[in-house]
């Protein structure tokens, strides 16, 4: 189907709703449409010809052409700097938005006690030769000072829009700061700066108040059109008509410019293009570090973390147990820690990469190289995809990790990489992960058991903020010391202590115990006297049933059947399947 067709199906608006806004744009409209009916459109000719009307043509627009290139170039300055500024930066922009609420007088008034000739700082200005106040600078002044917020609430508003990630992400494969900002912000923000602008024109030209107050309305130097139709409508309201009509068909082009970016923008919808098969030897080869491996110690607080060298930690724990915070600790994202790292690149589950570039461009602000980009993608198999906006999740995730790994990393980190790809495409990356783990340190947050059994050294397992056991990925998957390792593992895990020779639940024993899910089985009452374990229903699964046992919740093999929840049933457990350990 053509992507003509292709409508996401929005939300109806309520009858009320639309009445009002039909409403709000007559109200609008209604008055434009009232000042047409009165213009003398065949004497519309003699007023632009007449040399008063040049005048004030010639001083409005330099007037608003000069204000809106600083209002453009201070404005979208200031709303980068506010982005820097964090909670300060409410203060700030309510003094950027303050003369959109400020009467014009009052405007006219404040420049004048700053920069008229009495003001504090106008015996300087005079003493430099400067003239501001009525004079042709003085008009300038007035319309920055009016029109700046207009463009500060443009771009701050882009500029909050924009992922944090995809900076993050930038700064963590070695971009410079100057790099960013001119690769990546402004060409997002460039179509709010344009209109930014765009707005700032217009509003220059419907300047009065403040220009007036603070410049006066001197013919052929500070008279700008609003104040000429407030003079000619006192001589000649046809003339101040025409004026007028003048005025809002510049406005009406101004406006129609500043729409022009949305409008022109073309919607790109995902492109469906194969990926080709990967060359992994050849990616390995083209992305491998510079130096040999090394471990990664972090400290945070008094905890000290180290990954090995040469190896692939994989890092586990349920929600919140503050797997990624330590991460972007791991990675300098967050300050407070303490490592040994140099050139570390962290990859999160957003992508992060630039939204107006295509893939090359986003993977050649890294390699600096065009030749090399284009290696690395057919390497690959990433050579057929176009802009970054075309991409599918998946196809943008095997895409933000190609330019982690092209940044040549001593220290690969990635949260979950595998998470939006396909079966296979996972595969392919797992396998490159696995055959580059001697190049370079990688700490991998995952919840897959298939990363655990086919990509990691190492398992790390954390719980409420700290690693609470660590080692080798064999030893972990068959020594699980939490229920949430266990689940991962596809075992039990049972707490306990020793009554005799036998193994008995106790959720403050010293001992753990793991075995298959097979090796707890319903039982009739007899066998409950030689076990002695009884289990409470939670949950039908299904194939399986969810049981507590001395408040620890684990897996049965198998069905219910007419049990509810809550009910207490006796289990018989295997002994011969228990792996009894302590926790390390």
């Amino acid at each position: 189907m053509s992507p003509t067709f292709l409508r996401e199906q929005r939300p109806r608006t309520t009858r009320p709703v639309i009445a009002a806004g039909v409403l709000a744009a007559v109200y609008i409209l209604a008055p434009v449409l009232a000042l047409g009916v009165r213009v003398p459109w065949p004497k519309l000719a003699d007023t632009l010809s007449a040399p008063a009307t040049h005048d004030l043509l010639r001083v409005s627009l330099s007037a608003a052409a000069l204000s809106t290139l600083l209002s453009t170039l201070l404005g979208t300055c200031l709303a980068l700097w506010l982005q820097q500024l964090r909670r300060v930066s409410h203060l700030v922009r309510l003094v950027v938005y303050l003369p959109l609420a400020m009467p014009p007088v009052v405007g006219g008034l404040a420049l004048t006690a700053l920069l008229g000739r009495r003001g504090l700082l106008g015996p300087a200005l005079e003493q430099a030769g400067l003239h501001v106040s009525f004079a042709f600078p003085g008009v300038v002044a007035a319309h920055l000072f009016v029109t700046l917020p207009f463009v500060v609430v443009a771009v701050d508003s882009a500029l909050r829009q924009l992922d944090p990630e995809v900076v993050a992400s930038a700064r963590g494969i070695g971009l410079s700061a100057g790099t960013i900002l001119r690769r990546i912000i402004l060409p997002t923000i460039l179509p709010a700066v344009f209109t930014g602008g765009a707005l700032a024109f217009a509003r220059s030209l419907g300047e009065f108040g403040t220009t007036i107050t603070f410049a006066g309305s001197l013919p052929g130097s500070t008279r700008t059109m609003p104040s000429g139709i407030y003079l000619e409508r006192e001589v000649s309201a046809d003339n101040a008509y025409a004026l007028s009509a003048v005025l809002i068909g510049i406005a009406i082009l101004t406006l129609t410019a500043a729409g022009m970016p949305l409008l022109l923008r073309r919607r790109r919808e995902q492109a469906v293009r194969a990926l080709q098969p990967m060359d992994p030897n050849a990616l390995r080869a083209a992305t491998a570090p510079l130096t040999p491996p090394h471990d990664l110690s972090v400290t945070v607080g008094d905890t000290t973390t180290t990954f090995r060298g040469g190896r692939v930690t994989a890092v586990v724990g349920p929600n919140g147990a503050g797997k990624t915070t330590l991460m972007r600790f791991t990675s300098g994202r967050l300050q407070g820690a303490h490592t040994n790292a140099e050139r570390v690149v962290m990859l999160s589950q957003n992508p992060g990469l630039p939204p107006t570039a295509t893939v090359a461009q986003a993977l050649t602000m890294v390699t600096k190289d065009a030749r090399r980009t284009q290696e690395l993608l057919s390497a690959a198999g990433l050579q057929e995809l176009g802009h970054v906006s075309e991409l599918s999740g998946g196809q943008a995730a095997q895409v933000a990790l190609l330019r982690a790994l092209a940044a040549r990393p001593e220290v690969l980190i990635v949260d979950e990489p595998f998470a939006a790809m396909d079966v296979e495409s996972a595969a392919r990356w797992r396998h490159l992960l696995r055959i580059s783990a001697a190049d370079r340190t990688t700490v991998i947050v995952t919840h897959s058991r298939v990363d655990l059994t086919t990509l990691a050294d190492d398992i790390a397992v954390m719980e409420a903020g700290e690693v609470i056991s660590q080692g080798p990925a064999e030893r972990l998957l068959e020594q699980p010391t939490t229920r949430f390792m266990a689940e991962l593992a596809g075992v039990n895990v049972l707490r306990g202590s020793f009554r005799g020779d036998t193994f008995a639940p106790d959720r403050n024993g010293e001992h753990w115990a793991a075995f298959p899910q097979t090796a707890l089985r319903f039982d009739p009452i007899g066998a409950q006297r030689a076990t002695g374990l009884t289990a409470t229903i939670v949950a039908d699964l299904g194939s399986t049933t969810l049981v507590d046992i001395d408040g620890q919740r684990v897996t049965v093999g198998q069905p219910a059947r007419t049990n509810a929840p809550g009910e207490a049933v006796p289990v018989a457990l295997d002994a011969s399947a228990l792996t009894v350990y302590t926790r390390t």
